[in-house]
């Protein structure tokens, strides 16, 4: 069974506001959607049951098992875009022009940058958690118990 890039990139979009996504070419955005879905697929990989690193790049499709069943394909594609939103904020908590004004701000008001910062930091923290606690959930759900050794 194939699944299509341009359904983890359609929930992703769906989960976030971006008006930048909106004045790019559709190649462009295209390539930034998809890293972010590469890099959370690769932190997902360990847990997950499918194969959803060696997806087809030229067709953008990943080749699922026939057993694959369709609840387990929209929580796969959930906790994987649960894991771009974190790639997706990554860039913003690592601003340089974010880290300067938080640096250089004598006040920690509710409007300045050292705000703004802390704030996403919080956002990206908590995006974060919910990525890896909704792996893990996975992992009970669906992972082999005889694979452990107690």
């Amino acid at each position: 069974m194939t699944v299509s890039y341009d359904w983890f990139t359609d929930v992703f979009l769906d989960k976030i506001t971006e008006y930048d996504f909106v004045y790019l070419a559709e190649e462009d955005r295209q390539a930034i959607v998809d890293g972010y879905m590469k890099r959370a697929c690769s932190s997902f990989s360990e847990v997950c049951k499918q194969d959803i690193v060696n997806g087809d790049d030229d067709a953008r499709v990943f080749t699922f098992k026939d057993t694959a069943t369709a609840g387990e394909i929209e929580e796969i594609i959930d906790i994987v875009t649960d894991g771009m939103l974190v790639q997706w904020l990554r860039p913003h908590l690592y601003n340089q022009e974010n880290l300067r004004n938080q640096l250089n701000t004598a006040d920690f008001s509710q409007y300045s940058p050292a705000e703004l910062t802390y704030r996403i930091r919080t956002t990206y923290e908590m995006c974060r958690k919910q990525f890896i606690s909704r792996m893990r959930e996975y992992s009970y759900r669906y992972g082999d118990l005889t694979d452990l050794s107690l």
